[in-house]
């Protein structure tokens, strides 16, 4: 398994297309917040990461979080652009950065950030 990175953009539409999205994604296996060395960091805007076995799961899962978004608001969510990658080394500076609280830390990076996602205001969206 690997770690990959998502970055996409949507054409401007339903004003809670991205909020939903985030939700769905989340269902999928994708989130926000990334775990470094010592810190979680909210990665910037309109992107995700998860851990994948290749790069066609990574696209199943977006392309799923996508669909579901679009179900929920009811309308067409138009993906303009999507750029997906593997992390093998990576460099962060955001203005959202913290340790991970144990209250939310897991035995897995991802299933850290996935619960600071879903139970820290720090990180909400």
């Amino acid at each position: 398994m690997t770690d990959y990175l998502v970055t996409y953009d949507f054409k401007d539409g339903a004003s809670n297309q991205w909020a939903e999205f985030i939700k769905q994604a989340e269902l999928a296996g994708l989130v926000y917040v990334f775990q470094g060395t010592s810190k979680l960091f909210r990665l910037t805007n309109t992107t995700v990461w998860g851990v994948f076995a290749d790069t066609d799961a990574v696209k199943t899962a977006f392309d799923t979080a996508l669909a579901a978004a679009e179900k929920a608001i009811g309308k067409k969510i138009t993906l303009e652009k999507r750029f997906i990658t593997a992390i093998s080394s990576w460099s962060v500076r955001s203005d959202k950065e913290k340790a991970p609280d144990s209250r939310w830390t897991k035995s897995t990076k991802f299933e850290t950030c996935r619960a600071h996602q879903k139970n820290d205001p720090f990180f909400a969206y």
